[in-house]
């Protein structure tokens, strides 16, 4: 292609080649920018050789994203292990609304389906549900509880095809959850934002990158080397998330925080919202794992300081957070 930064959001006729003057595509907004694929930040591992594979490979895969969405046959991955013990708790007769909306929103799939289905059937003068409770309540505990069983059950059919990338999954879900619970303390405790719309926002932050993991079984350039998928996923599953949700027609909210979460320099003397608190609970889920010099100074970011939240009091956060994670563990058993 011809620049790193080439803009390569279009519909593609099938079989056209990689050109260097794309056209846009009308479902997906953005700029995907081509990684540098020389070597991984932080580490002396050196990516593919052959790039010219890899543009290909890449081209290929953002042209399958603007047929899905215009299409609207996003297939998405769940960790089999939790969506099989969700449908067995809610196939209970005692399940409750909330063992329902607990269950569900663990599950970024499930969670944006249901939250879907209840905002297709909400008159067009009302304001759409931006969390699970609502949507649950919109469309009547039973008829949400099927809903949930049936989503889950088509999670559980799709499950073999995602064998090759299973643990990616199940990562991504583990770390999903931990900054939907981060987001959902951080909005409650600083904001005025709707603490369970927070929890929402976080579990789906990262969904760009169940699309990449889905479709990248397609491409071997890209899912033979776990240098160039992990490029990949970081590079452009934030575009590619917000592209998705907006295909759904979740709030701008919701987009823009799936967009911009990693944007760290976002200045402005503004009230905090939904991006600050989803970008900081990320930060804060991901400064547990991180070596020394690739921590965050939490106390110069402007969306901390937008938050009035300190470095100081990120431990108790963290600790409050894995207290919630392992009930949900437990609810779940897992």
């Amino acid at each position: 292609m011809a620049s790193d930064d080439t803009e390569i959001l279009q519909q593609l006729p099938a079989g056209d080649a990689p050109s260097d003057s794309p056209g846009k595509a009308t479902h997906i907004t953005g700029t995907f920018k081509k990684p540098d694929f020389a070597s991984v930040e932080g580490t002396d591992i050196p990516g593919p050789q052959n790039d010219a594979d890899v543009s290909t490979a890449t081209y290929n895969f953002v042209a399958m994203l603007a047929t899905d969405l215009s299409a609207k046959q996003l297939a998405l991955p769940s960790w089999p292990e939790v969506v099989v013990k969700t449908k067995i708790a809610l196939v209970d007769e005692g399940s409750s609304e909330m063992m329902l909306t607990r269950l569900v929103g663990s599950e970024p799939v499930l969670a944006a389906g249901l939250l879907r289905a209840a905002n297709a059937e909400r008159p067009a003068d009302t304001d759409q549900a931006c969390d699970l409770l609502t949507a649950v309540e919109s469309l009547g505990f039973k008829r949400a509880r099927g809903l949930a069983i049936s989503l889950a059950t088509t999670q559980i059919g799709n499950s073999q095809a995602i064998s090759p990338v299973k643990a990616y999954v199940a990562d991504l879900w583990q770390h999903s959850n931990q900054v939907a619970a981060i987001a959902n303390i951080v909005a409650k405790k600083y904001t005025t934002i709707n603490p369970d719309e927070a929890r929402l926002a976080g579990l789906l932050h990262e969904i760009g990158k169940l699309y990449v993991l889905t479709r990248a079984q397609t491409e071997p350039a890209l899912c033979d080397c776990e240098t160039t998928l992990q490029e990949v996923m970081h590079a452009w599953h934030t575009s590619i998330g917000a592209a998705i949700l907006e295909s759904w027609e979740f709030p701008e909210s919701f987009v823009a925080a799936v967009r911009d979460h990693e944007l760290c320099d976002i200045e402005g003397n503004r009230s905090p919202n939904l991006t600050d608190v989803v970008l900081v609970a990320n930060l804060l889920a991901n400064q547990q794992k991180a070596e020394p010099r690739h921590q965050v100074d939490l106390d110069k970011l402007p969306a901390c300081r937008r938050l009035k939240l300190h470095a100081g009091i990120s431990d108790e956060i963290i600790r409050v957070s894995e207290i919630e994670i392992r009930a949900l563990h437990q609810a779940i058993g897992i």
